[in-house]
């Protein structure tokens, strides 16, 4: 392939997977009896939770990027098995079929039937997808016209069998909703609310207010005997307000068709029903959006459906059993929760709320509501009888949950309507913290890569001390016994028993009076301690109640210290002063250290790290020791019996190494090698020869790095990881396939080691902070209410969030060139259809914002339960100022209502002081044709108002409001002035004394609307119109306008862009679609040193005389809301980040050699070859799962075709391959499996983690 010098190539990979989940489902997926999983199904993934019955908590079992875009998600059963298949639509045109294999802890593909082209059409079966309640039958339905039934049963084998489509075709038909009906062993039935459009398509149609104001409820009955779809409808119309269907269960029967404010109950065979809903005080009607239906045990049953206000309604059933009839049905209100897309209830009582917008909830049943409610609506015979019920008697007021507690929360970034990357400095650490500050669903979420701790215990320490060790006394105890303090300043060593009370040991037989080198449990019930002048093993026996000890030393010769050790419970190696290694190995009958006669001198320098293989297991003995020495050299040791202190494998080093150890992961053993310099070196070692190969390097921090063994809970057992100190603590663990380095936020050690202990319900960690003893654990603790602070073990981010007024919709980092005084975030908030309670802010020119005090009155936590007012039309909009810093708003400007916020900046006028201005443009009655607008200047200055809790600290003063005669979409500081983007018109601006000047006026023919302004350098913007994508314009100074120079190649509907260099932008549509444009270089040369040469071009096909040239092209599946500039790791390379409004979080990383780039597209073309989408061929020696068989080339080109972009999500699926086609792919790539799994690691590891 011939890769142009000019070109631009990036490697994408998603940082933080998409968190709008479209739908969820419960069932037994793993086939495990009383054991249920929820499937959730966002956009792009397939993810499998399973709740924790004893904590209450959700565990992730496993995720699946499906590179296909999901559509409806369902589960079936085979009749008599106790196992559920997940059933999946998509843009694939398949119906796919999937189980979950708990062997290889994923989801794999049993059966993907073509039914359609590749895409979205409203004719492509897909958005209903339901299942008979007894398993028997699938149906797939599109929006119009197409409705496909598959039967479902088992083969001879008693694995699943589908055959093949029945279709049913009804032509200018719309439908609106579906759902599946319990009939017992009635032939399968589907119901439908569908909509007729013939008319209104045809020629000889004539308006008629009254003819098209009811709708169709059809039914779909599959006929097994005849095997054949009948399709029936019912005499009654329905409403036009009919939107919701749930089906009631057997021996009920029927469905509630859900319409505004009341439900129709229909049962072909009897007669309607009208069930009035209640309604919340202070709103017209009621609308259900979704339910959940729970059968238990003996009948019993929960009916639950929530209105688009959240509120939770509760429906019960009258049935007379020996009259076989219903005699009445009920609703009550229950609880009220945040509006979902989908409700799930688990068998062992818990309620999973599947929430449309922020974090997904995790509930569990109090009490089922049975008790005598204040508000029951009964059913009518007549909808007459049901309307006359007074209104007042409808009304209802939502009340804080009594039925349902929260007991788990699913951290979710959706909705991300902006984000950008800031640095910041912790007092933990010198090295400054790189985040990423999101605007999510009232929210602002700072990420920060890395994991939360929960600190338990500081306690301050009578030494001071510098390492610190844990240890138990018998190896098969589970809990550590001793805690092991040491001194080198004071020259001795502290030991503290473990227990309920923390306390100091006077007969632990340890030597106090030296500092303690290493400690080290061996053997069935011995400690071995290493200290400056020797080595004390001590031996435990119990001999009844009582405990004997007996200990044994050993002395290195005269004059000659130790300095480094490293054991496990059946080896010990210590490095002397002289140079020289001894190795003593402990007898498995009385647990006595036994010499190996000779001994290793270490040539080059003296000893600076030594380990041997960190293992309790007395069966796994370390074949090598791995030796650090001061001239930047480590030397492998062979300890095997036939050359015993034979040094087998030598490598240079950059720098000295500190610290070193040697852990075990599946059936390799690595090497973890810390450096002065601030390098951590991973490396694996050959059991066998000793050689030391695939190595990988991470910068840590600026101090030199320490590390030490820590037991990581694994979902099996227990797994091996790496605590790295340098100056910031890392924490070292294997996940999905690959090792991981995730720095931990807000602790600062100088030692640490595991610990373990019930008090803290298992791991944990036990630090040296200063001269304080710390105790902590991974993870955000649950009982803090106050601590804002949210991850989990092996989360990549750790989220601290800081709750907003309204939904922000952009935000203003503070351009401030000191330091110290840039802390502020300026958010811009507005939210349409809600009318606040906030008194306006009184803005008087020239004085100081101050925060109404009235506003405290008002309940905002009722409010952020229940929502605010609604009124349509209305807009509530506030601009609150945020510390980052003091990590709180600190002030809040509250506009009128029906004003909305569209734009803002921060600039520095040159005709003023050095003072910063915030500029906001606001509409008013935007929905009005009489709609004003606005443009409000503030002052950044400090504060003046003497009553003010600490005068002098920063404050915003009101300077004046002008009058824009359009709707100010888009502004940005240009030249020290401020460039406002209206309509098509680019108008400059200067500050004045009453109003803002206009200072020049340019019109760009072809825009519409101007939505988007970039700053390019010089006398260079970017402008972005909202349907005809982006356009270079230049500033002539001497005709004081705006020209445009070069537009793009297509038309976009730009969302988000930023600025690459002077010539490059990067941006995204609504589309879904990343692109990066660049104006060409012979044009860009021309523009700037012949400007009158090209001034005077006629346009081009309704457009800019020129075009863009298009580098790059990308469908992300998620639309793109910001882009950035930076890395989120110190000292990384600078990369493309990049967010989605569904949470996605990613990274374009470019690729800089010709050789890089040929490897990835090489790489890249055999995955997608390996993971085929053609199900028919699929050989699993050969191949991997497409779990929706979609071309992967396909869907990454689904608008435009792919350019220039290497899908490293794809790429990183390396991992699952089967070690035999790994070897075969990369035989082609003229590589080793290993070269490949570094160079995928290094990639990522360029700007992220």
């Amino acid at each position: 392939m011939l890769i142009d010098n000019e070109s631009l190539y990036l490697y994408n990979i998603t940082l933080k997977r998409p968190s709008y989940a479209i739908s969820s489902v419960t069932g037994q997926f793993s086939g495990t009896k009383k054991v249920q999983e929820i499937c959730i199904a966002t956009s792009l993934t397939i993810e499998l939770w399973r709740p924790n019955i004893d904590t209450g908590k959700l565990d992730k079992i496993c995720v699946h990027n499906v590179f296909s875009v999901i559509q409806s998600l369902e589960k079936v059963r085979l009749t008599g098995s106790q196992k559920d298949y997940l059933v999946v639509t998509s843009d694939s045109g398949k119906l796919a079929i999937l189980q979950y294999d708990t062997g290889r802890n994923r989801l794999v593909t049993v059966f993907q039937e073509p039914h359609s082209k590749t895409g979205f059409r409203r004719n492509t079966p897909g958005p209903y997808l339901l299942t008979d309640p007894q398993n028997r039958a699938i149906l797939i339905g599109a929006l119009e016209r197409n409705k496909l039934i598959y039967k479902v049963h088992s083969d001879d084998k008693g694995g699943m069998q589908i055959s093949s489509p029945l279709e049913s075709q009804i032509r200018h038909t719309i439908t609106l909703a579906m759902c599946a009906l319990d009939t017992g062993y009635e032939n399968p039935v589907f119901v439908a609310i569908e909509a007729e459009y013939g008319a209104l398509d045809s020629k000889e149609y004539s308006i008629d207010s009254q003819a098209h104001q009811t709708l169709l409820f059809t039914s779909y009955e599959l006929d097994q005997g005849l095997n054949h779809v009948v399709r029936r409808v019912v005499n009654n119309k329905l409403p036009i307000s009919a939107t919701h269907l749930i089906p009631l269960p057997s021996p009920v029967g029927g469905v509630l068709i859900c319409c505004e404010s009341y439900a129709i109950y229909e049962r072909f065979d009897y007669k309607r029903l009208y069930l009035p809903f209640p309604i919340r005080q202070g709103t017209e009607n009621t609308v259900i959006i979704n339910h959940v239906f729970q059968k238990f045990k003996k009948s019993n049953y929960l009916i639950l459906a929530q209105t688009q206000l959240g509120d939770c309604l509760k429906f019960s059933l009258h049935y007379n059993d020996e009259r076989e009839q219903l005699d009445d049905i009920t609703v009550s209100y229950f609880d009220t929760i945040p509006v979902s897309n989908s409700l799930n209830i688990l068998r062992s009582g818990f309620l999973f709320a599947n929430t449309a917008h922020g974090n997904k909830l995790f509930y569990q049943f109090e009490k089922l509501g049975e008790e005598d409610n204040d508000l029951t609506l009964r059913c009518s015979d007549h909808y007459e009888q049901m309307t006359t019920i007074d209104h007042s008697k409808r009304e209802f007021k939502p009340k804080g949950l009594e039925n349902l507690a929260l007991v788990d929360v699913m951290d979710s970034l959706n909705p991300v309507t902006d984000a950008t990357l800031l640095e910041t400095r912790m007092s933990e650490s010198p090295d400054p913290l790189i985040n990423l500050v999101t605007l999510s669903s009232r929210f602002i979420k700072i990420l920060t890569h890395g994991m939360p701790v929960n600190q338990l215990v500081t306690s301050p320490l009578p030494i001071h001390p510098s390492l610190i060790f844990t240890t138990k006394k018998f190896n098969e105890s589970v809990n550590d016994d001793y805690l092991v303090i040491s001194s080198e300043l004071s020259s001795q060593t502290l030991v503290l028993s473990i227990g309920e009370v923390v306390e100091e040991v006077s007969d632990s037989e340890f030597v106090t009076n030296q500092p303690t080198i290493h400690v080290q449990q061996t053997g069935k019930s011995s400690i071995v301690q290493v200290f400056s002048n020797g080595i004390r093993s001590i031996r435990h026996i119990k001999n009844g109640d009582e405990e004997i000890k007996k200990t044994t030393d050993w002395y290195p010769p005269a004059g000659i210290s130790v300095i480094k050790a490293s054991g496990n419970n059946t080896q010990l190696i210590i490095g002397m002063s002289n140079r020289e290694v001894c190795y003593f190995e402990i007898d498995s009958a009385d647990d006595q250290l036994i010499e190996y006669q000779e001994r290793l001198e270490v040539s080059g320098g003296s000893i600076s790290s030594l380990a041997i293989l960190s293992s309790k297991d007395p069966e796994k003995r370390s074949s090598h020791a791995i030796i650090g020495s001061s001239d930047e050299t480590i030397q492998v040791v062979s300890l095997k019996r036939h050359n015993c202190l034979s040094i087998v494998a030598l490598q240079a080093l950059s720098s000295k190494s500190t610290s070193i150890l040697m852990i075990n992961h599946n059936d390799s053993v690595y090497v973890h090698i810390g450096m002065e310099n601030g390098l951590y070196v991973r490396t694996m070692i050959d059991e066998v020869s000793g050689k030391l190969s695939d190595t990988r390097i991470k910068f840590l921090g600026s101090k030199s790095v320490r590390l030490s063994p820590i037991k990581v809970p694994g979902n099996s057992g227990e797994e091996n990881g790496i605590l790295a100190l340098s100056s910031r603590p890392w924490y070292g663990y294997f996940a999905e396939g690959r090792f991981k380095l995730s720095p931990l936020i807000n602790c600062s050690l100088t030692h640490g080691t595991s610990f373990y202990a019930e008090d803290i319900s298992g791991e944990g960690i036990v630090g040296i902070s200063e001269s304080n003893l710390v105790i902590l654990t991974i993870g955000s603790s649950d009982d803090d209410v106050s601590d804002d602070t949210k991850g989990s073990f092996k989360d990549d981010f750790t989220s601290r969030e800081v709750k907003l007024r309204y939904l922000p919709k952009k935000m203003i980092i503070e351009n401030n060139t000191e330091e110290n005084n840039r802390s502020w975030i300026y958010v811009l908030e507005s939210e349409s259809g809600i009318r606040a309670p906030f008194i306006p802010t009184k803005l008087a020119e020239g004085e100081e914002i101050i925060d109404n005090t009235d506003d405290k009155a008002i309940d905002q936590d009722y409010y952020d339960v229940f929502g605010y007012e609604h009124k349509n039309g209305s807009w509530a909009s506030c601009i609150q100022v945020f510390d980052y810093k003091l990590n709180k708003i600190v002030k809040t400007i509250e506009f009128s209502n029906d004003e909305r916020i569209l734009s803002s900046c921060e600039i520095k006028f040159n005709s003023s002081d050095s003072s910063s201005y915030l500029i906001v443009g606001t509409t008013r009655n935007s929905f009005d044709k009489n709609a004003k607008h606005y443009l409000y200047t503030f002052k950044v200055a400090g504060s003046r108002n003497s009553s003010h809790s600490q005068k002098g600290q920063k404050t915003l003063l009101f300077i004046h409001k002008t009058e824009s005669e359009f709707a100010p979409l888009a502004m940005i500081e240009f030249n020290n002035r401020l460039l406002i983007g209206t309509k098509n018109l680019l108008r400059l601006y200067d500050i004045g004394h009453k109003q803002l000047l206009r200072k020049a006026s340019s019109s760009i023919d072809y825009f519409e609307n101007i939505i988007k302004l970039a700053y390019m350098g010089g006398n260079r913007i970017m402008a972005a119109d909202a349907s005809m994508s982006s356009t270079f314009v230049k500033y002539d100074q001497v005709e004081n306008q705006f020209f445009p120079l070069a537009d793009d190649v297509m038309k976009r509907k730009i969302t988000s862009m930023c600025p690459l260099d002077y010539d490059t932008i990067v941006g995204g549509d609504k589309f879904g679609n990343v692109f990066v444009s660049r104006i060409p270089e012979f044009l860009s040369k021309q523009v700037d040193q012949d400007w009158g040469l090209i001034r005077h071009q006629d346009s081009y096909l309704n457009g800019a005389a020129s075009r863009l040239k298009n580098l790059c092209e990308f469908y992300s599946g998620d639309i793109p809301t910001s882009f950035s500039k930076g890395s989120l790791i110190l000292g990384s390379e600078e990369s493309i980040f990049y967010t989605g409004l569904m949470g996605t979080v990613g990274a374009l990383i470019p690729l800089v050699t010709k050789n890089e780039v040929q490897f990835f597209i090489e790489l890249e073309a055999e995955l997608r070859s390996y993971f085929d989408y053609n199900f028919d061929n699929f050989d699993e020696q050969k191949n991997g799962h497409n779990l929706l068989g979609k071309d992967h080339l396909k869907h990454r080109s689904y608008y435009n075709p792919v350019k220039n972009v290497i899908d490293g999500d794809l790429i990183e699926r390396f991992s699952e391959v089967s070690y035999n086609n790994k070897i075969r792919i990369a035989n082609k790539l003229d590589r080793t499996p290993k070269d490949i799994d570094k160079k995928i690691s290094e990639i990522r590891n360029r700007s992220a983690f």
